[in-house]
């Protein structure tokens, strides 16, 4: 896992998240020279990516899957609190 500093230095950005079936939970946004951008299903809904997993195509797309302790290191890093899985009580 590169550090985000590395990451925002030596690129032009980058975009991770959380997906939770189909939909985005949890968004990071980094990019160089910029504060972090911490987004959060329920809070920032107008500015989190509208597209299903399938739409984004990620599945199929080599080396776009990070593991679980690879997200929620970087969402730490960039100053996120712990996430509390919401259930769905039918």
């Amino acid at each position: 896992m590169r550090d985000i500093l590395e990451v925002t230095v030596a690129s032009h950005g980058m975009w991770y998240a959380h997906f939770d079936g189909q939909w985005v939970v949890r968004q990071i946004e980094l990019h160089p020279n910029k504060k972090p951008v911490l987004l959060l299903a329920g809070r920032d809904d107008m500015e989190m990516c509208e597209l299903s997993l399938d739409a984004t195509q990620l599945t199929r797309k080599k080396g776009a899957e990070i593991t679980a302790i690879e997200f929620e290191t970087v969402w730490h890093q960039c100053g996120g609190s712990v996430y509390h899985v919401r259930l769905n009580m039918k």
